[in-house]
């Protein structure tokens, strides 16, 4: 998956178990704040919501080809449909919780993210700095994610194969958009070459 913001790596399973939701109805109906296992920054809502439930989904639907052909991953019944809802749904309150306004980014606010030894990786005290310049450029990355998670929990509802791996397709490109943004390293551009350089870089390999 694409790791954000993680301390550790924690399995879907265990990761949904944590968090107690009622999912009767759409996804408006997510935890309500003060509930004991909200998460209480962006880092933990990555780790405990949005990071698990997009891992399942994404896994939900799919095509692998091997030595014994071409096997098509999808949900056979009405059962697992509603487990690709739950994961949709999981996203949509890991994504409104990510539009709380000064959400903590680390679990005591400036711990170490993952992948903190990788030169260039921004910290939770770089992060912060970037929000709080453009609170609303972070919401609006929320927003999206929200957005493109429930296009997933209605294609789930519908039992729309099509629907979900377009839902998917959209969610890796919010998640991207945003890890770029504010947690990927920063490194300076790269001077382009001129035609002089490159021919001769060219002919080095020749």
């Amino acid at each position: 998956m694409r790791p954000w913001l993680l301390i550790s790596s924690i399995s879907a399973g265990l990761a949904l178990s944590c968090t107690v939701l009622v999912f009767a109805a759409g996804p408006q109906d997510g935890p309500q704040p003060g509930h004991r296992n909200d998460p209480v920054s962006v880092q933990q809502t990555m780790d405990l919501l949005i990071d698990p439930a997009a891992d399942a989904l994404w896994a939900s639907v799919g095509t692998s080809v091997s030595s014994r052909g071409t096997r098509v991953h999808e949900p056979r019944n009405a059962a697992e449909w509603a487990k690709v809802a739950r994961y949709a749904q999981l996203l949509v309150s890991g994504a409104k919780r990510l539009q709380a306004p000064g959400l903590p980014v680390g679990s005591n606010a400036h711990s170490r993210l993952a992948d903190a030894d990788t030169p260039g990786t921004r910290t939770a005290a770089q992060i912060r700095a970037d929000i709080d310049a453009d609170p609303e450029r972070f919401r609006a990355a929320a927003i999206r994610l929200e957005e493109v998670s429930n296009d997933a929990w209605k294609a789930a509802r519908k039992h729309d194969v099509a629907g979900i791996l377009d839902a998917g397709g959209a969610l890796d490109a919010a998640c991207e958009a945003c890890h770029a943004a504010y947690w990927y390293p920063r490194t300076a551009p790269q001077v382009l070459p001129s035609a002089k350089e490159f021919a001769a870089k060219v002919n080095r390999v020749k």
